[in-house]
């Protein structure tokens, strides 16, 4: 079928042989068909609709508008050589994207003999899933010959970063001495804890704030006690800085160090505390030795990682939370992948082991709560609810029989971490007077396990006892969101609390 056009506006439109009555010079058009240059007077106007009889059948002439047939030539126009040549894919161009068609589906074996392209061949058993991330979005496009061809950053489906090696640095304020180290207990605290353990105290809420300082230049990310003492405080921002922080003396900072490119996601000790590991959305996950400020082990993940955290009893093994919807499992000393788990629908958010790290939840943006043994890619439990909101945010209770999860619909819910309790969530027992929908607010229990504590989208600090679930104290901390909370293991009751305003705030 071809088609006819005047440029007065007429359009023809003929099957079979070429039927016109115009004396003018026709030049084909893949897009509008046949048309002319032809301006005379004696072009014959026809009607808007004319049925034709031909001998291969009844045909239709159509009429369009003059500016709407400018328009289409124009379109066309974008796609044909000014000089008129053929419009031919080139060659070397279309065998190239078959080729690299081929080898993103099951491979060319021709390219085995290549020892570069070697790699590009996955065989009969590679899927669509085996490509890479940026694989996923590469495409050829076909130059015509003869035509230069300029591709502008629009084009494109997503900028490729620059390709630099991030120097890591860190830097110490406090006095050098041949004879002393961080972990060093003070004075006081070695009279006042000398026989303390965690727990073994009762533990009061905090009246009165005592000391507040700017910690970051944007928000604060993550705020952690240092184990078992807590006489030092980490703490992580979107600054893309990490600081170890003093608690016998308030607003001294020990060390910080420039960790990231990008904002840093989560960081945590290890059990001893000699380590800690980071994670930011420059899509890294390290380990530093915290007295030294010395990266011990850094890797490159698939995707952003929302938390990473060390294994309990396993000190060379760390866990870390992607968006890519799994949990990768690493030995950081041997640097060797132990176990992958991948059976949420959405982002992971949070890790929390339980039953001595036998086990461990899984929070997701896909609403759902997954129970793991480790080293099992292949979860015992799945926690949903149709009415059942996203828990960015997990925390096992210090007596470990329970965990509970920070729901997005303002509500701290309750679950039994027994296998043979299936895990059961107490529906008569949830916590609620706070705001935490759209935030991923964390949350902390006192060392002895009678009080909860949770940040506040309004800048609040919400204390609840354990048993009752009633709200004991709310203390009203800044103007912006507080999102991290964290008690101290030895006084009772000392607690940190930090947010997007940037400070650490100290109360007791």
């Amino acid at each position: 079928m071809y088609s006819g056009s005047l440029e007065d506006g007429c359009f023809c439109t003929i099957g079979g042989s070429s039927v016109c009555s115009h004396n003018s010079n026709w030049s084909m058009s893949v897009v509008t068909g046949y048309s002319t240059d032809s301006e005379s007077e004696n072009d014959v106007e026809i009607e808007e609709t004319t049925d034709i009889k031909t001998t291969s059948g009844k045909f239709q002439q159509e009429y369009i508008e003059p500016l709407q047939f400018k328009r289409n030539k124009r379109i066309h126009s974008a796609y044909l050589a000014d000089d008129g040549a053929s419009n031919k894919m080139n060659k070397t161009t279309k065998d190239k994207a078959i080729r690299l068609k081929r080898k993103k589906s099951k491979g060319d074996p021709s390219i085995l003999d290549d020892e570069e392209e070697r790699k590009g061949y996955k065989g009969s058993w590679a899927s669509s899933s085996s490509l890479s991330d940026d694989d996923e979005y590469d495409e050829v496009v076909a130059v015509p010959e003869n035509e230069s061809f300029v591709m502008k950053a629009s084009d494109t489906i997503e900028q490729s970063e620059p390709d630099y090696e991030f120097k890591e640095s860190s830097k110490y304020y406090g006095k050098r001495s041949d004879n002393s180290s961080i972990y060093d207990l003070p004075k006081d605290y070695q009279i006042r804890f000398a026989t303390t353990v965690a727990g073994q105290k009762e533990y009061f809420t905090p009246k009165k704030l005592l000391s507040s300082f700017k910690a970051h230049e944007s928000a604060v990310t993550s705020l952690e006690f240092f184990p078992h003492s807590g006489h030092m405080l980490l703490s992580a921002g979107n600054d893309c800085m990490i600081k170890l922080w003093s608690t016998t003396k308030p607003k001294s900072l020990i060390r910080d160090y420039h960790s990231h490119s990008k904002p840093v996601k989560h960081v945590t000790f290890s059990e001893s505390g000699h380590e800690f590991i980071s994670c930011s959305y420059d899509r890294t996950v390290k380990i530093w030795d915290t007295e030294r400020g010395e990266v011990e082990y850094k890797h490159k993940v698939s995707s952003n990682p929302n938390m990473a955290t060390f294994v309990p009893n396993k000190p060379n093994e760390y866990m870390a939370a992607l968006d890519s919807r799994r949990v990768e499992h690493f030995d950081w000393r041997t640097k060797d992948s132990i176990q992958t788990y991948e059976h949420h629908q959405s982002a992971i958010t949070w890790i929390e082991f339980i039953n001595g790290g036998n086990q461990f939840i899984t929070a997701s943006d896909d609403r759902t709560l997954k129970i793991w043994d480790i080293r099992v890619n292949m979860p015992i439990k799945y926690i949903q609810d149709p009415k059942q909101q996203a828990m960015p945010i997990v925390k096992k209770h210090p007596n470990g029989q329970y965990f509970v999860g920070q729901s997005m619909d303002n509500q701290i819910l309750v679950y039994s971490t027994k296998q043979q309790d299936k895990f059961k969530k107490n529906s008569n027992k949830f916590f609620s007077g706070h705001k935490s929908a759209a935030y991923a607010i964390q949350m902390g229990f006192t060392p002895d396990g009678k009080t909860l504590i949770s940040g506040d989208s309004n800048g609040y600090c919400y204390f609840w006892d354990w048993k009752s679930t009633k709200v004991i104290r709310r203390l009203k901390v800044s103007e912006k969101v507080i999102s991290c909370v964290d008690v101290h293991p030895l006084e009772t009751s000392l607690v940190s609390m930090a947010g997007f305003d940037g400070n650490i705030y100290l109360y007791t």
